[in-house]
């Protein structure tokens, strides 16, 4: 880190940094203070909106997320250079892990605490008369780029194991994901958007394990509100449930536990919960891992994302099983009859 910004940290903070450890796309800086994490932003404007949103979601009563320390004339952006810094508070927690069935239900029963303060925000004009689901919209791009880099594969010929595997499920992916998409247009999106219109709902839109924390007492604290944005908070549940159901094997029983944990807290219909179920059929864990590594986004790498996509071929049968048992879900579940809709 820039020696002139520690120092101006130290000025502005009146603090004294010990040390620096940088931490993905943040440093963890250890002070006279306490721990705090720093990150820095190219426009103010998106400085302003973390800063803002976690005080927002704090006096709507979600207080397990990140919290800001201002510097000593009481701001919480810090501009140096060409940069906008923020300070945040260490949460002395560790990254939840999808692999175990507690951790999945504390962490659902998190995104729905935080579902429940993400409404009554001034909706854009944009957002609110687009009229089409920005999810669909970013599952069709993420396809035709499959695509594109398949038939890459396919003219060159697989260059390594991760090649390998993709060419070897080509086909039942490509499949997979077209099916889901001629057929979520009939599912009941559209209300789902307008109510998320009307309510000015927030989703986080980026719920990975490592963004949910959890404390040794057991408390879950949901962070990275960079990505936060107007959506239908159904998305979040989808991209919630499709991770955690790759490391869980495609249980029923898992899916069945963490939507009742959602559910405790933020009420779900049962149409809503088919309609998680259905659009669990788009195959995103694979789609979103090569389309990221062969894109150079940052955090994908060959060897993480080629343990995924083996581990998705190995629960082929798994997956499937899963996706054709919509009527035992609702027979196991605690939400009573449910006429499912095949």
């Amino acid at each position: 880190m820039n020696k002139g910004l520690i120092a101006s940290l130290e000025k502005a903070f009146r603090c004294q940094v010990h040390a620096v450890k940088p931490k993905r796309n943040v440093n963890l800086l250890k002070t006279d203070r306490g721990h705090w994490i720093i990150k820095g932003y190219k426009q103010l404007d998106k400085a302003v909106w973390v800063t803002q949103l976690a005080e927002a979601l704090r006096e709507k009563g979600f207080m397990h997320t990140v919290q800001y320390v201002p510097d000593a004339g009481g701001s919480t952006i810090f501009p140096y250079e060409d940069r906008y810094f923020t300070i945040m508070k260490m949460i002395d927690g560790r990254e939840a892990d999808n692999a175990s069935l507690f951790d999945v239900k504390k962490t659902a029963e998190t995104l729905a605490r935080f579902h429940v303060a993400a409404q009554g925000f001034p909706v854009s004009h944009t957002y609110a008369y687009e009229g089409k689901s920005a999810l669909l919209d970013k599952w069709e791009s993420r396809l035709e780029q499959f695509e594109r880099i398949t038939w890459g594969i396919e003219q060159n010929g697989p260059q390594n194991k991760l090649e390998q595997v993709i060419q070897q499920m080509t086909h039942a992916i490509i499949q997979d994901g077209q099916d889901m998409l001629q057929s979520a247009y009939k599912l009941p999106l559209t209300p789902e958007m307008f109510s998320a219109v009307e309510r000015g709902t927030l989703a986080h839109r980026d719920v990975a394990s490592h963004n949910f924390l959890l404390t040794p007492r057991n408390n879950c604290y949901l962070i990275d509100l960079d990505t936060v944005g107007h959506d239908v908070q159904l998305v979040d549940l989808v991209q919630l449930m499709s991770r955690m159901l790759l490391l869980q094997e495609y249980r029923i029983g898992s899916f069945v536990e963490a939507i009742e944990a959602y559910s405790k807290v933020n009420y779900l219909s049962d149409t809503q919960i088919w309609t998680v179920h259905q659009l669990l059929r788009y195959p995103d864990n694979f789609l979103r891992e090569v389309t990221g590594l062969y894109s150079n986004r940052p955090g994908y790498h060959m060897r993480g994302v080629l343990q995924l996509v083996q581990m998705e071929g190995k629960l082929l049968r798994e997956r499937q099983a899963f996706l054709q048992s919509g009527e035992q879900i609702f027979q196991r579940s605690p939400w009573g009859q449910y006429h499912f809709v095949g």
